[in-house]
């Protein structure tokens, strides 16, 4: 009889380690509660609601709480504040925040460049061909605005040469472009289709021009490649969950996979968060080159970025090339 309860007892205990075992490697897991992440309106974001929609966040926290942000000052004070420990920043922002004081650490490059110019009666139109043209530029004194004086300065376009148009956001730049106020946007994508979109369906000639992807190419010698959006994390948030950088590249670049091979569900899954109508989100995902590289793989097109700014002026990330210690692997 002893020997029949001891087996018994040796079976019960047996299934429970089983039962037990999902929630003890659970524990084993690292997680967090909730994890805030915040992203401007432009093609990241179409990533980042995608991964969410995807459930690839499911892994890495019980609660993702995903916003945009409009301005740059926004998601400096976000990052500042600590109220959003990750974010996705205009990778020269990080730079200049790095190189300030400021403990912040690059995770991933999100996309090859989503903004380009949009022009009223030009095909093609090119940064010479801006001479004597009104062109609207949102962000004038963020990377937006650093990348318009740059290529211009690198076809020896001078200043006075054209009416430079400062607005705040993307959304205002292209309503000043659909309005007549100015010949030329530089937008970002969704931006640049919902505007061609729009002002075609208005009978407006406007077309696409020059990707200022490929204007850094011409500047860095490098390929096509814009490394203009990178995901960023603080510096203390990532020292304490340091598997959390390699959590949110493989979640991302899976997404970044599947929203490129099937535009029109991402485009579906995102319209809600960007607040943007879903056939137009598929049409603008092919110009939003989305492409997910860890930040030390892409460290010699972000380092060429950085140069070309510095060359322009070096105030613009803090007159230095930030060492290794900004890039989180």
């Amino acid at each position: 009889m002893a020997s029949f309860d001891f087996t018994r007892r040796k079976a019960l205990l047996t299934v429970a380690m089983l039962v037990a075992s999902p929630a003890i490697l659970r524990a084993q897991t690292p997680r967090l509660d909730r994890l805030v992440l915040q992203t401007p309106s432009s093609g990241p974001a179409i990533l980042m609601a995608h991964a969410r929609a995807l459930g690839l966040f499911d892994s890495i926290a019980d609660e993702v709480v995903l916003s945009n942000w409009t301005t740059g000052d926004e998601m400096r004070a976000g990052l500042v504040s600590g109220t959003v420990p990750v974010a996705v920043v205009p990778t020269q922002a990080a730079a200049s925040l790095y190189n300030r004081g400021f403990g912040i650490k690059l995770v991933a490059t999100l996309t090859d460049g989503h903004c380009g110019l949009v022009a009223r009666g030009v095909a093609d139109c090119a940064i010479p061909d801006l001479r004597g043209k009104s062109v609207v530029v949102p962000a004038f004194n963020d990377f937006t605005g650093h990348m318009m004086r740059l290529s211009l300065a690198h076809h020896g376009v001078q200043l006075d040469a054209l009416t430079l148009i400062p607005a705040t956001t993307q959304m205002e730049a292209a309503q000043v472009l659909l309005s007549g106020r100015a010949d030329v946007a530089l937008l970002a994508e969704p931006g640049a289709t919902a505007a061609l979109m729009r002002g075609r369906s208005e009978g407006q000639d406007l077309h696409r021009g020059v990707q200022m992807r490929d204007e850094l190419g011409r500047v860095t010698g490098l390929r096509p490649s814009l490394p203009q959006a990178a995901l960023a994390m603080r510096s203390d948030f990532a020292g304490d969950h340091p598997w959390l950088a390699g959590a949110l590249i493989e979640a991302l670049t899976t997404a970044a996979a599947d929203v490129n091979a099937n535009p029109d569900r991402a485009a579906e899954n995102a319209a809600p968060f960007v607040e943007r109508a879903a056939p137009m989100l598929a049409q603008a995902i092919p110009f939003a080159n989305i492409n997910v590289l860890a930040a030390s793989v892409a460290r010699p097109e972000i380092e060429a970025l950085y140069q070309a700014l510095i060359a322009a002026d070096a105030g613009i990330i803090g007159g230095a090339l930030p060492d290794e210690g900004l890039y989180a692997l």
